[in-house]
């Protein structure tokens, strides 16, 4: 673990608050079917280990030097998003909640000449808030508003890199519902529908694995090449690709986000 308080902070988390202990076992019980309750049991205590570590990396990245950060994370394949900074293209990056995505973004803006702006959702805590956008701009990225982020974007006149999260729960009714971790689940569609609009625009999956306590790899991969053209097929690639990823280290994602509360209603757009 980086600090070895975090072992503490994981045991209080698990048998104490017992934070979210009914979410994630729902969420897992039911991404897994095919799991007996040990297995389950085994990775919902994994994933507390995992919460615990992220809580005091994200701390620690107010205060981690360019090197230090080289040191605990790094890129896989770099050459998929070296294409486009190299030629003075912009790219929009569809990742998930896995391994530590804030370091990723750091790293991103650390490595490549794109402008560096990860999408954020604003925080009602206002210390809180404060705190994400200094950790998010120390490296050189510029954080915008979810909200914003479409006219800003439109209107970027040098190559940038978007970060968005792409796996948040979107509303019942303005969501894609795909089959997803066994499971119909809904899917934003804004990232889909802003990549469309901004023809100057690649897109790239990413997602961040661990390597061991305290340090993560970013695996990247290229969407479906028609996607400009089909409908969804981005949207799509992008729960695909999640899922795999999820299932090869299934306690390096955020079980404890009550991503199921909504179901599908009459007029929702039931995509697979």
């Amino acid at each position: 673990m980086l600090n070895p308080a975090s072992k503490v902070l994981a045991f209080v988390l698990q048998h104490i608050i017992r934070y979210r202990k009914q979410v994630i076992t729902e969420n897992l019980t039911k991404s897994f079917p095919d799991k007996d309750a040990r297995w389950i049991r085994d990775i919902r205590s994994e994933f507390y280990g995992y919460l615990a570590d992220q809580v005091f990396e994200t701390i620690k990245l107010s205060t981690l030097s360019n090197d230090q950060l080289r040191d605990r994370i790094r890129f896989e394949n770099p050459e998929l998003l070296s294409q486009y900074n190299d030629s003075n293209r912009s790219v929009i990056i569809m990742m998930g909640h896995s391994g530590n995505w804030e370091w990723a973004g750091a790293l991103t803006a650390l490595s490549f000449n794109f402008k560096m702006l990860p999408i954020y959702r604003k925080i009602k805590n206002r210390s809180f808030n404060n705190f994400y956008l200094y950790i998010r701009s120390r490296f050189g990225a510029v954080p915008i508003l979810d909200k914003e982020a479409p006219s800003i974007l439109s209107r970027e006149g040098a190559p940038f890199a978007a970060a968005m999260l792409a796996d948040q729960t979107p509303s019942a009714k303005r969501a894609w519902w795909i089959s997803f971790l066994s499971q119909s689940t809904p899917f934003f569609r804004g990232s889909e529908v802003m990549a469309r609009r901004l023809s100057h625009c690649d897109v790239v999956y990413a997602h961040i694995r661990r390597a061991e306590r305290g340090r993560y790899s970013i695996i990247l991969e290229a969407p479906p090449t028609d996607w400009r053209a089909t409908q969804f097929a981005l949207t799509l690639g992008f729960a695909e690709f999640l899922q795999t990823e999820i299932t090869r280290d299934p306690a390096n994602w955020l079980w404890s986000h009550n991503r199921w509360k909504h179901t599908p209603t009459k007029s929702s757009l039931i995509v697979c």
